[in-house]
């Protein structure tokens, strides 16, 4: 790898720092597990280093739209969706009502936001702030799980900062919903603060057009925020475009910040993660790829698109040499039944009966049959939930078993491989 490939963008336009993270953070395998955090920027450093916030009304709001729209800045959650059509979205609706940072990372793989948080707090109010301001939002809210207490004592002594310096901020309010897989997806967040589950919803109409009371909700992942943040500084010349990834390894994960010019086999490499045959790309409702295909993959969402897959939320789980996929796969099936909803047939029914299937495979008990149903299950599963809960289950299996074919071949032939005895690599909390 190039020296220029692993060197963080640090300065951008005037001066302003345009990266997220100065180095790549590792953090410890298990959320929840002591991590070796560092004090978050105080608002003091915070304003040195930036500046103030540009106001995103009158001429402010102005430029920030036409800023948007020149870099097609996305956000970084999951979906991906345009930032500008969003805020669009909202004010056709009429404007006003909510705007929510989203900080609940409930995919036990990812950690990006969480270090975005902990790190510089400031840059993702900033953001919550500015949208605010764009969509004339009445009620901001910061949604955290229950279980990201630093995260919290970030943000929390960010706003007290804030208030001290008489900044003129909205009122802004931490809420903190469950810990639980599905508490993290916008419309569950969105019922969550209208007093009911945190369970995603059988929603038809988008939550820009009517989310929260019957007034428009825009849910931005807290790196979207920070992100507009950094963009309304330093302008589109001084504008990197680049995304922050989880990298899973056997024993920790680290967050690296890489440049849209990278490939998926520099993120690794800056990571310090060994690879075997294959990675999972885009968390554990994402995709499997073979590794000489991943490798050489630009890491951005048009790349990714490019091949038929997506980076989701940024989570890159590779393979342990010597692990096996199917053991991991039927893991992470085990693991998403465990967490659905359990709202319609094919989260109650669907995911057991496929994840059940995995795990013969995985142990080489399966035979041909199996392997029938696991297929019929799969199509019968497939966009027929009531959110996309059950779509990244299916879309993980399926993917698996086209990467992982010789080894479903061997393990249906009882050939099991050795690695499918030992301890899957992945953080797969327990659940109820």
């Amino acid at each position: 790898m190039s020296a220029g490939a692993l060197r963080l963008v640090r300065e951008g336009h005037s001066g302003a720092q345009t990266a997220l993270l100065d180095r790549p953070v590792r953090l410890p395998l298990h959320r929840g597990a002591p991590a070796p955090w560092d004090v978050g920027q105080d608002l003091d450093e915070h304003l040195q280093l930036l500046g103030p916030r540009p106001a995103a009304t009158g001429h402010g709001g102005d430029a920030l739209w036409a800023l948007l729209d020149q870099v097609g800045l996305s956000g970084r959650g999951g979906g991906h969706f345009l930032v500008a059509r969003k805020w669009r979205t909202a004010l056709d609706a009429g404007g006003g009502g909510a705007v929510v940072a989203n900080a609940a990372e409930s995919e036990p793989a990812s950690a990006k936001d969480a270090v975005l948080v902990s790190r510089r707090p400031h840059l993702v109010l900033d953001g919550l702030v500015s949208a605010g301001e764009a969509i004339g939002a009445t009620d901001h809210v910061v949604w955290l799980h229950a279980g990201d207490h630093v995260g919290h004592r970030a943000l929390a002594r960010a706003l007290a900062e804030r208030r001290a310096a008489g900044l003129r901020d909205p009122a802004i309010r931490l809420v903190v919903g469950p810990d639980s897989y599905l508490s993290g997806e916008s419309s569950a967040i969105l019922r969550g603060l209208a007093g009911g589950p945190a369970l995603p919803a059988f929603r038809r109409t988008p939550a820009a057009v009517d989310g929260l009371g019957g007034r428009p909700a825009v849910v931005h992942n807290v790196e979207t925020l920070a992100r507009i943040a950094l963009l309304a500084r330093s302008g589109a010349d001084g504008y990197r475009l680049s995304s922050l990834f989880t990298v899973v390894g056997p024993d920790h994960r680290t967050v690296v910040e890489a440049d849209a010019s990278w490939s998926l086999g520099e993120v690794v490499a800056a990571a310090g993660v060994p690879v075997a045959a294959a990675v999972l790309v885009g968390g554990y409702g994402g995709s499997w790829l073979p590794w000489t295909l991943a490798a050489g993959l630009g890491a951005s969402e048009a790349a990714a698109r490019g091949v038929g897959v997506s980076l989701g939320a940024g989570v890159i789980a590779p393979l342990a040499p010597g692990g096996c996929g199917l053991a991991h796969t039927a893991a992470i099936a085990r693991y998403l039944a465990a967490s659905s909803a359990r709202q319609c047939g094919p989260c109650l029914f669907g995911l057991p009966a496929i994840a059940s299937v995995l795990t013969r495979l995985a142990g080489g008990q399966a035979g041909r049959a199996d392997l029938r149903r696991l297929d019929r299950f799969i199509a019968q599963v497939d966009g027929r939930g009531g959110c996309h809960h059950p779509d990244g289950a299916v879309r993980m299996a399926r993917s698996a078993l086209s990467v992982f074919a010789a080894d479903v071949q061997a393990h249906r032939r009882r050939r099991v491989c050795a690695g499918a005895a030992l301890p899957v690599a992945f953080p797969l909390p327990v659940t109820d």
